[in-house]
């Protein structure tokens, strides 16, 4: 089973690093988690089309984590697969899962975008509850209430795959939601958004990271969607390695891990 970041950044612009979006490769599957700016871009530059896809779950709808969701239902239903160059046709619906109003909001979308009139045959929306199981071919996805903003549903969610679990938190803090999605996992991939210093109220610090991924059985930790500002005057890894004893590696675009099994 094959990670690749798409995007570790925040909802600043930089160059460097896009908005969340985090890639899943199993035998059989391509699942996407988040699909924030840039996310097709990053795709074109190892070698996918967004047709290749074959599921986006979505954490929550701050525009950092859905921004390229458009172009992506654009593609998946408007584009003129006899005309275009390199073409590869979707062999099968796209399957869209997030939170309640993820349908709704998709609506929003399409009829902003002139697109409200088009077939929807090769796109399938689903609305997921809390502790909920998805099924794939070869993978189970649960999901798990975090704790964002108030005015905001946000899941983190919890992959398994051939007795491997890789662990998202989405935008989050401490929550029992949390705890739960990342409990035992292979690899954690938990934001660490600002650092102690700026007191984050609707985010996770690179400390508080740490020791929940240390207090819930993380083996490798990855942390990513990190503010700008705390790369430039703190260092996020250092504080998480105050608490967690395992690998700690800051996420960049791009970054591939195959993940091992689970002991």
């Amino acid at each position: 089973m094959k990670l690749t970041i798409l995007g570790s950044g925040t909802y600043q612009p930089e160059l460097e690093r896009h908005s969340s979006a985090y890639l899943i490769e199993t035998a059989n599957s391509k699942i996407c988690f988040d699909f924030g700016r840039g996310a097709v871009d990053q795709l074109l530059k190892i070698g996918l089309q967004v047709n290749q896809l074959d599921a986006v779950f979505i954490t929550h709808w701050h525009p950092d984590h859905i921004s390229d969701l458009l172009p992506l239902l654009h593609i998946t239903i408007a584009a003129p697969a006899d005309l275009a160059v390199d073409w590869i046709p979707r062999k099968a619906p796209l399957k869209i899962y997030g939170p309640k109003g993820t349908k709704e909001r998709v609506g929003y979308l399409l009829k902003s975008s002139y697109l409200d009139h088009c077939e929807m045959d090769m796109v399938e929306i689903y609305e997921i509850a809390e502790k909920q199981e998805v099924k794939g071919l070869d993978w189970v996805v649960k999901s798990y209430l975090a704790k964002h903003n108030p005015e905001t549903l946000s899941f983190c969610y919890q992959f398994e795959s051939e007795n491997k679990i890789i662990s998202l938190s989405g935008d989050t803090i401490e929550c029992d939601g949390l705890n739960q999605a990342i409990k035992n996992a292979s690899l954690a991939i938990i934001e660490a958004g600002w650092s102690e210093e700026v007191k984050p109220k609707t985010h996770l610090t690179g400390k508080r990271t740490g020791r929940i991924a240390q207090e819930n059985n993380v083996k490798k930790l990855v942390l990513t969607h990190v503010s700008p500002l705390y790369l430039k005057n703190g260092d996020p890894v250092k504080d998480a390695q105050e608490y967690f004893q395992g690998e700690v590696i800051l996420a960049k675009d791009l970054m591939v891990f195959e993940i091992e099994a689970v002991e």
